[in-house]
């Protein structure tokens, strides 16, 4: 009977963790950090010039399907719409694979202190 008691009060108490994500204990998410981070994003991009799709996506630096090719817009431009489907599909799961999750401490969430490398890919072309 007591341990039916502590797997009930143990529920609850989850439930109530998950009830309010948003707070300030550790195991909360940063709103705040989010938020900023947001504002922070939407000013640089406000206070460019918006600029040709032309001078982005057909530049030589522009590597669309990197991690999982090298290739650039002359390439990808003659493939068919299913051959670049499955090529976004693959990309996703690459980059999905390769990434690890971020540590983060209770008062500096929305800096990297240098614990944090993301994974790069191993720079063979699949495609």
């Amino acid at each position: 009977m007591l341990v039916a008691a502590y797997i009930i009060l143990g529920f609850a108490f989850i439930g109530q963790e998950i009830e309010n994500p948003f707070g300030h204990d550790v195991n909360d998410l940063p709103l705040d950090n989010f938020c900023n981070q947001l504002a922070a994003d939407i000013d640089i991009i406000a206070s460019s010039a918006p600029q040709k799709a032309d001078t982005f996506v057909k530049s030589k630096q522009n590597r669309i399907m990197y991690p999982l090719s090298h290739d650039g817009y002359e390439v990808w431009k003659d493939r068919s719409l299913e051959e670049i489907r499955e090529a976004l599909r693959r990309k996703t799961l690459v980059s999905m694979k390769n990434a690890k999750p971020r540590p983060r401490s209770r008062y500096n969430t929305d800096k990297d202190d240098g614990q944090y490398e993301r994974v790069r890919a191993s720079g063979i072309e699949v495609v």
